[in-house]
């Protein structure tokens, strides 16, 4: 198991926190597990990943934060592209100069060396052109796509929880 400790920020209302995280990359020959854990307002929020590892962690975290509360790092951030190539662990590369509207657009800008080794960023890294994701803008990283999938997964069992206790 490998151990990081970090940094991440955390909106809350009007207020950027910065918290300490802790990183856990654990591997077995079936799988690869990321865990995310911080400590928020004295109550541990552990985000796990194991399908897509870095967006499904920080998905599961934010999920399990107050609704009040966003995190605030590169991989929550548009302008937080991953490589169509292949990224190393935690490594995004950032595009907040660079308009970028499909996958095919970035990938030839990595090969035109457009997109280079001077704007890769860790995930977990946040800077003030922070801008949240949308559906309106064009971003190489399935953080928002897996953010709306799980709350609509959610609202699914919430309903089913609702229809079995009607019963």
């Amino acid at each position: 198991m490998k151990w990081i400790n970090t940094y991440i920020n955390l909106l809350n209302k009007t207020n950027i926190i910065r918290v300490p995280v802790n990183i856990s990359i654990n591997k077995t020959e079936e799988k690869e597990i990321i865990e995310i854990s911080l400590i928020y307002n004295n109550v541990e929020y552990i985000g796990v990943g194991s399908e897509w590892l870095w967006e499904d962690a920080f998905t599961d975290l934010q999920r399990k934060l107050p609704k009040d509360v966003k995190l605030l790092c590169c991989m929550t951030c548009r302008y937080g592209n991953m490589c169509p190539f292949g990224n190393e662990p935690r490594e995004l590369y950032c595009t907040k100069n660079i308009k970028v509207n499909n996958k095919n657009q970035l990938a030839e800008l990595f090969n035109k060396n457009k997109i280079n080794q001077d704007n890769k960023v860790y995930c977990d890294y946040y800077c003030n052109d922070y801008e949240e994701q949308d559906t309106n803008n064009y971003t190489y990283n399935d953080y928002l796509y897996y953010l709306n999938r799980r709350e609509e997964k959610w609202m699914r069992n919430q309903k089913t929880k609702k229809s079995i206790l009607k019963k």
